[in-house]
């Protein structure tokens, strides 16, 4: 009886640590909502946009009158999976554009802290459909039921539950698609982060996405 109460002693004192390890976002993130930012050039691509805010991986973005990160260039991570050290030269404050696989989001986190990035966002392009090419318009074409779904994946941390010092963020596939494409045809993104919902009409960029499926639509892993 004496060894049962010690066994029941010694695992109330390791869930203690283990929930003093684990950060606090790390239980809340499901029930977070999507965050917005807004691409402001190129004009094709100036439109509103979600992500998820992986809290658990990085840090929040500022408080107060400035928590907008404003005039932020966007560059596709070489390698692009950003499993290991970066080869991208960083100058600006910066989003780097990885590509989700190959290694935990940990790593692709830290390895593009210490390039210099400003916020590291995650994508995966290569299920966002079909895209044909005409006359530089880019069509989607849906191929498959699985290409319809829109999803938005919470980030983890690996058991090292090491965390980056900028923040995280995740987005659709297709629209990381969009991004992807455009950089990689030597083309360049500045955006905001995060923005506010505004449903002034007149302002192009603050329209959202027409290829993203807001809130009441969403499909959450």
């Amino acid at each position: 009886m004496r060894h049962r109460g010690w066994s029941i002693l010694y695992f109330l004192l390791l869930l203690n640590v283990i929930n003093a390890k684990i950060p606090k976002e790390y239980e809340e993130v499901e029930n977070q909502d999507n965050m917005l930012f807004t691409v402001t050039s190129p004009y094709m691509l100036a439109y509103t946009y979600q992500m998820k805010h992986a809290f658990m991986l990085g840090t929040h973005f500022p408080d107060g009158a400035n928590k907008t990160l404003k005039n932020l260039d966007m560059v596709v991570a070489d390698p692009i999976h950003g499993c290991e050290p970066l080869q991208n030269e960083i100058y600006v404050p910066t989003v780097i554009l990885m590509e989700r696989g190959e290694c935990s989001f940990t790593e692709k986190a830290l390895n593009g802290e210490k390039a210099g990035a400003t916020v590291v966002m995650v994508t995966d392009s290569q299920n966002s459909g079909n895209f044909i090419h005409k006359e530089d318009v880019c069509y989607m074409k849906i191929i498959s039921e699985y290409n319809q779904r829109q999803y938005y994946v919470n980030m983890i941390p690996d058991d090292s539950l090491n965390r980056a010092e900028v923040p995280c963020v995740y987005i659709a596939p297709i629209t990381g698609r969009y991004f992807r494409d455009h950089l990689e045809e030597g083309g360049s993104i500045r955006l905001d982060m995060p923005v506010e919902k505004n449903y002034a009409p007149w302002v192009h960029h603050q329209k959202k996405a027409p290829w993203e499926i807001w809130p009441e639509e969403e499909h959450f892993f």
